[in-house]
């Protein structure tokens, strides 16, 4: 199993840089493969994490390739309670998760069949002592699917009646999903053309939870499901 996440600086107004530091600290101490993405100011900041278990992996924001399209966002306008969270950039950072996951299969640095991605500062949900969540992390080590196991929280077979380009849905929690490698790159094939569909013809961008319904909508064999929340659960029943 390669655990994969990444924290970029500077793409919203709303989150504390020190926090998040604090918060994926402890995913970084957790003995379980993983490659990490950063831009040079949390790189600086979490170098010395670099070890056997664990690549960092520096990164340009800028060079996702949803920023080529800012210009065409003349329609963005999301239903936020959050909006100095919820921005353009922040959309952009979430929506490339699946990108993410792809350029890690790539790299493939502990050649694993297995990848899951893992929000870097996910601790904020849990409820449990510093070494307990290690342990869960570390507990991945042992998980193996042939699909992209992802979490839900709402029934993705009950369709509510809501502007999926404009409000947010909870059918996945968005923090965690994995699986086998070949299943992800599909997905991540099948995220991008998506995100470029709804900014072409839509001319927004929204949460990547929303991308990612409208991509099970079309592909549910992708897919392997189970229940969670914005809690433990996302890992303890992975």
């Amino acid at each position: 199993m390669t655990l994969v996440s990444a924290f970029f600086t500077n793409i919203n107004n709303n989150k504390s840089f020190e926090k998040y530091l604090m918060l994926g600290s402890f995913l970084l101490q957790s003995k379980i493969s993983k490659i990490i993405f950063v831009d040079k100011e949390m790189y600086e900041k979490i170098k010395e994490f670099e070890n056997e278990n664990t690549k960092i992996v520096l990164t340009n924001k800028e060079d996702i390739y949803l920023y080529k399209y800012k210009n065409f966002l003349e329609n963005f306008n999301v239903n936020t309670t959050n909006p100095l969270k919820d921005t353009i950039e922040y959309m952009f950072i979430i929506c490339n998760k699946t990108e993410i996951i792809r350029k890690a299969i790539e790299l493939n640095y502990f050649n694993t069949d297995q990848f899951i991605w893992v929000d870097f500062g996910i601790k904020h949900v849990f409820r449990c002592t510093d070494e307990d969540f290690i342990r869960k992390i570390e507990s991945l080590n042992h998980k193996k699917y042939d699909r992209v196991r992802m979490p839900t929280i709402w029934n993705p077979q009950h369709l509510f009646s809501i502007d999926i380009f404009k409000n947010i849905v909870w059918y996945f929690p968005g923090g965690v999903f994995g699986g086998n490698k070949n299943f992800l790159i599909e997905f991540a094939d099948k995220t991008k053309e998506e995100c470029i569909k709804i900014i072409e013809k839509e001319r927004t961008i929204m949460w990547e939870v929303n991308v990612w319904f409208l991509v099970y909508l079309q592909y549910p064999h992708l897919f392997d499901f189970y229940d969670s929340d914005h809690n433990q659960t996302l890992i303890d029943c992975y």
